[in-house]
């Protein structure tokens, strides 16, 4: 008897000890459920990215044909693959806009036209009473490819219009995001016109703040590189001003008062980056020169930009 309840036990411990193993093995249906969706949403973007990317090789592919397809697939995909979108976006159009401004430059019409309109702002409904029908379309093929219209000097001429890229903020990456808003105020409001600042000493520093950040918070952004080139744009604006708004006087070599009010109550940190410390150092070379135009000064902001990284 006793050897008889020994074997049930041992055929017991023995179907429990297997069950356990199998169990082990065996994912359970919401789990694999899970797994399954997970696998699917890659799929489905890799299916998106393949034939997004198709569409940039495409040598006559359209600006309108991109937005056409990120508008419909955005959303369904990661952040990450959204922030690829919108690199090959900005890509397409960096790449069609010298074409577009040579023809822009090579029309006598152009010019005609848009200086009576153009004051008032090119609505759609604006560009529709030009009556110069080669003017007409060729404004309505900048607008529908992201462009809008910039003058300088009498002429007229098309940039890249980063507000259109406002509606994307939510669905890329962080550091797209702040590459867009970023943009999107250099599109919105040129700093400079007619070899003049079109922006205030103080907004010029706030503005290079901004992308010295995005340079330190983003520094393995895909971005980075052309936000350091945006940077040290600034750093000359902030350093030499412009032709027709000089930092300092012609005639007195002194630096413009508004301009030395704003960078003294700035208190540049150079711990927050490159232009920082550049400023930083240029305030305490202009103050050894009574904040003047001097030799010395001249050559400290030579050489400034170059320290910009």
């Amino acid at each position: 008897m006793i050897k008889k309840i020994t074997s049930i036990y041992l055929i017991v411990m023995m179907l429990l000890a297997v069950s356990g193993c199998a169990n082990k093995g065996v994912t359970p249906p919401q789990e694999s459920a899970k797994q399954q969706v997970g696998q699917d949403a890659v799929a489905a973007e890799k299916a998106v990215m393949y034939n997004y990317n198709a569409l940039l090789q495409k040598k006559d592919v359209t600006v309108p044909e991109l937005i056409k397809y990120i508008d419909e697939n955005i959303g369904s995909i990661s952040q990450a693959g959204a922030s690829s979108m919108i690199i090959g976006l900005e890509k397409v159009q960096k790449e069609k806009l010298p074409k577009l401004q040579d023809k822009f430059g090579d029309s006598e019409a152009v010019p005609k036209a848009l200086t009576k309109i153009y004051a008032n702002g090119l609505t759609s409904q604006a560009i529709s009473s030009i009556e110069n029908q080669e003017t007409k379309d060729l404004l309505f093929d900048a607008q529908s490819n992201g462009f809008k219209i910039e003058t300088a000097e009498g002429m007229y001429f098309p940039v890249i219009d980063y507000s259109a890229y406002k509606k994307y903020r939510n669905a890329v990456t962080q550091d797209i995001t702040a590459y867009i808003d970023i943009m999107a105020v250099e599109s919105d409001k040129t700093p400079i016109k007619d070899a003049a600042l079109m922006i205030s000493w103080s907004e010029i520093i706030k503005r290079a703040q901004e992308q010295e950040r995005y340079i330190k918070d983003y520094g393995n952004s895909a971005k980075v590189e052309d936000m350091k080139q945006l940077l040290k744009r600034y750093t000359v604006f902030a350093m030499y001003g412009a032709n027709n708004t000089p930092l300092f006087s012609y005639d007195t070599k002194q630096m413009i008062p508004e301009a030395k009010k704003t960078y003294l109550e700035t208190g540049f940190d150079a711990n927050k980056g490159s232009f920082s410390k550049v400023m930083n150092e240029y305030l305490a070379v202009l103050k050894k020169n009574y904040y003047k135009l001097t030799p010395e000064v001249q050559e400290y902001r030579n050489k400034a930009s170059e320290e910009i990284r």
